[in-house]
């Protein structure tokens, strides 16, 4: 289910670096930087658990956390617009479904302070998010 879950969190975040048009950096994929601002996406999956008897529904549940990734000495506004965007992009509450999975952003999306080291300035933005089979 791992797999379902990053392909729906993932393409939501698509929809919206498109419309942005920022390129997108998943995991284990490495970055290749051309000074322009891109995305990070990560998956942090915690534990799994059942609500029924027989064992057989599942809630995954975890976090989801993206960064907004600039060049450093760009000065942040831009970045601070980007993740406005993302943070309204991702509401409380939104519903994600495939098959018989669904998917549900159930805490308000973050924005944590700034980390700056010598070559970027990042702004992760992490929000909570279960899923469950149905």
């Amino acid at each position: 289910m791992i797999s379902t879950i990053s392909e729906l969190l993932e393409s939501h975040l698509y929809t919206i670096a498109n419309q942005l048009n920022l390129q997108i950096v998943y995991e284990n994929i490495a970055a290749t930087p051309n000074d322009e601002i891109y995305l990070k996406s990560n998956i942090l999956p915690a534990i799994t658990t059942s609500f029924d008897l027989d064992g057989e529904s599942r809630i995954y549940k975890g976090v989801y956390q993206v960064s907004v990734v600039a060049p450093i000495n760009t000065g942040k506004s831009r970045s601070q617009q980007i993740v406005e965007s993302i943070i309204k992009h991702f509401q409380l509450n939104l519903e994600l479904k495939k098959g018989n999975l669904s998917l549900y952003i159930n805490s308000v999306p973050s924005a944590y302070p700034a980390i700056t080291d010598k070559t970027t300035y990042t702004i992760p933005i992490s929000m909570n998010y279960r899923a469950d089979t149905i």
